[in-house]
């Protein structure tokens, strides 16, 4: 078993180190469907199979909604409608103006029978139809892709950029890795200009309101050198270089939906670890020289066996979690999907409690306005949907980059100017990671931090090469004070050979 912290990573002789989508113990969190937004996978079909439809698709326009297409054989094309049509009315009801969620969602409330009274206009000529609604499972029961979508994980998704393009996103939690959870998203461009989906801007926040701390591709792969170099057998390896200190931000906001993230600067999880694995071969008194070399050929042999098993172990690791994870640095080009997984991690071997909230911010290409992207997942997320129905139509204010910002959690009171506590962390060196009870912070040196409730706190300064720095400090109204941290080398080395 090979430890990092924040992290288990195990290792079978038969069963090495796999991405978490390849394993059978992951549980996916159901999601719901708000505002704008549509289920897929499993949970599209238990949740709208008894859904009336009439088998088309529509645009909103200036003039009407436009249809797009029609399924073969539904009763809307059985009644004549055509791609290119434009609707003016629904049921005595014009649309002009109005989403197309909330004029054609009422039609998935009627029952198998009933008709749908439509208004539109074919060539300049007025037209009117009646048409019949069937239900979903009914009229899709044979459908493959209907069908195969019964298999599908649980996800929710969103157009996005004035409809040109769709985001869809999942979330699972797995028992081997309990303070993890992790979001498998797809993100289509239909037509709109290439545009880079920052995952930095990509958030995760559980039932307690703290955001989970992103876990970068580069941090597992580092994860899983540093457990190669653990359990080496024999010989002095230097440890693998660390990964670079990513962009971080935090996301603060209030329950109406409407967020400010800020940019923290680097920053990455403690890293430590040495081995005790090294072995030291002494003479057996009732061995001879021969049968003692002989011994120790045959002992040496079987530890570079078993060091090329582990590096091969250690290759097929990161390249398995290469193929799933997110890529971020590329853009994403019209008529592209991009795929990939994220995790998230508590920051301590706390489990991440429902409901989530997947709050993603990604930048309109042709706009360059920042459009906010929230879904929630679990028990709970109902209070979500409600919370989020009285969200303001804006967009989310954006900070300018402070590369020393306190890391801000959403819910939480704020403190009275006259009472308030401020707290600054510092480390010799700097660059170090501060928990506050058990929750990420910041890097040192941190800004003015105003969130802080009066009482004791435990602090916990953390710097990879460096013994963790630990203290108990008390805090009362009105309190300014800066914590120093005199971080002690760790001279614990740990070893690693042959991976990149």
């Amino acid at each position: 078993m090979y430890q990092r912290t924040g992290f288990l990573i195990v290792v079978f002789a038969l069963s090495p180190w796999r991405p978490l989508q390849a394993q059978q113990q992951s549980t996916y969190v159901t999601p719901v469907e708000m505002k704008g937004q549509f289920l897929r996978g499993s949970i599209a079909v238990a949740e709208h199979g008894n859904d009336g439809m009439i088998g088309m698709n529509v645009k909103s326009t200036e003039a009407g909604y436009r249809v797009e297409n029609v399924t073969a054989g539904g009763p809307a094309a059985s009644s004549g409608i055509l791609p290119g049509d434009v609707i003016l009315s629904v049921d005595g009801k014009s649309v002009k103006g109005l989403a197309v969620a909330d004029t054609l969602n009422p039609i998935t409330q009627k029952k198998e029978g009933d008709f749908v009274a439509l208004t539109f206009i074919r060539n300049s000529d007025t037209k009117t139809a009646s048409i019949p609604v069937v239900l979903r499972k009914k009229f899709l029961q044979n459908d493959a892709a209907w069908q195969k979508e019964g298999t599908l994980p649980p996800a929710v998704g969103q157009s996005i950029f004035n409809g040109k393009g769709q985001i869809m996103v999942a979330l699972f939690q797995s028992e081997q890795h309990p303070n993890h959870a992790f979001i498998q998203l797809s993100i289509y461009s239909k037509d709109a200009p290439s545009f880079v989906a920052d995952d930095l801007k990509f958030f995760v926040l559980d039932g307690t309101g703290q955001q989970l701390r992103h876990v970068s591709l580069d941090e597992i792969k580092y994860g899983i050198q540093l457990a190669v170099a653990q359990n080496w057998k024999g010989g002095n390896y230097p440890p693998p270089p660390p990964p670079s200190q990513p962009r971080q931000y935090t996301i603060s906001g209030v329950q109406n939906g409407n967020y400010t993230i800020t940019n923290l600067g680097g920053g990455m999880g403690s890293i430590s670890g040495t081995s005790n694995s090294t072995y030291t071969v002494t003479q057996q008194p009732d061995y001879n020289q021969l049968g003692y070399s002989l011994g120790l050929a045959i002992r040496k042999y079987r530890d570079t066996k078993s060091n090329q098993r582990l590096l091969e172990q250690g290759k097929e690791a990161i390249a398995s979690w290469e193929g799933p994870y997110f890529k971020s640095q590329s853009p994403i080009l019209p008529g592209e999907t991009r795929n990939g997984e994220i995790m998230y991690w508590t920051g301590t071997d706390r489990r991440p409690q429902p409901p989530f909230r997947v709050v993603l911010f990604l930048t309109d290409p042709g706009t360059q306005k920042e459009e906010l992207i929230t879904f929630a997942f679990g028990p709970g997320a109902e209070n979500i949907r409600k919370e989020m129905a009285t969200q303001r139509a804006e967009y989310p204010k954006m900070d300018a980059p402070n590369i020393n910002a306190e890391p801000l959690r959403i819910l939480q009171p704020q403190v009275a100017a006259s009472t308030r506590i401020i707290v600054r962390f510092a480390s010799a060196p700097a660059g170090a990671e501060v928990d506050v009870d058990g929750v990420y912070w910041g890097t040192t040196p941190t800004a003015e931090m105003t969130r802080l409730p009066a009482g004791t706190h435990t602090i916990l300064v953390k710097k990879v090469g460096y013994k963790p720095w630990e203290r108990k400090i008390e805090l009362g109204p009105g309190d300014d004070r800066t914590v120093n941290a005199e971080l002690e080398v760790d001279n614990a080395k740990a070893r690693i050979s042959g991976l990149n």
